[in-house]
């Protein structure tokens, strides 16, 4: 029986410019293997998972990986298999870059929608905040209460169409540049005695 933990290597033991993975089968580099207890503790993700967490765990300074060593049982390890797999991360990445680029357009277009709302609540809470100090006097307690209360309000509301515009895009399109360097990765397929 084939045993069913996968793993990633550490990196101290691996090539600089490769990410290894152990895996029990090909598919587990896009499905997560089920816990077997049988067969002892098992890696709670996928090979992609792996590959993913590894380029966003690196400094970015750091040596560029550009290949995927993929270490199967002799029996799995099939000529062309490499191919195929590279075809498939391929396909696989593709597919995720195009919801990435989608999600990456509906914040900018959540955006361009809360900045002009924003700025509108914005400048009410200015107006607001100055017929409050005009009505009720800029020396008396209640008007600064409700004047410094008006300008909070109105930059709170300018809150949300900032994080859209500055940060909610970011992590879309970081993963964007992951998904297009596991891409352009080789693929090599290295096979195991069945002894490991």
């Amino acid at each position: 029986m084939t045993d069913a933990r996968d793993a990633v290597s550490s990196p101290a033991s691996a090539d600089p410019h490769a990410v290894s993975l152990q895996l029990s089968d090909i598919h587990h580099f896009f499905q997560t293997p089920e816990l077997d207890p049988f067969l002892g503790e098992n890696i709670e993700a996928s090979g992609m998972e792996q590959v993913l967490d590894t380029l966003k765990s690196r400094p970015r300074l750091a040596t560029r990986i550009t290949r995927i060593v993929i270490h199967l049982p002799a029996s799995t390890a099939t000529d062309g298999l490499a191919l195929k797999t590279r075809a498939a991360i391929g396909t696989y990445c593709g597919a995720q870059i195009r919801r990435l680029k989608q999600k990456k357009r509906d914040i900018h277009l959540q955006a361009r929608r809360a900045v002009p709302v924003g700025f509108g609540v914005w400048a009410v809470c200015l107006v607001l905040s100055l017929m409050s100090e005009a009505l009720l006097g800029s020396e008396a307690v209640i008007a600064r209460v409700f004047s410094e209360g008006f300008i909070i309000a109105g930059w709170v509301s300018l809150w949300h169409p900032a994080e859209l515009l500055l940060y909610d895009w970011r992590p879309y399109a970081r993963d964007i540049l992951l998904y297009e360097q596991i891409r352009g990765m080789e693929v090599v397929i290295a096979p195991l005695s069945d002894g490991r």
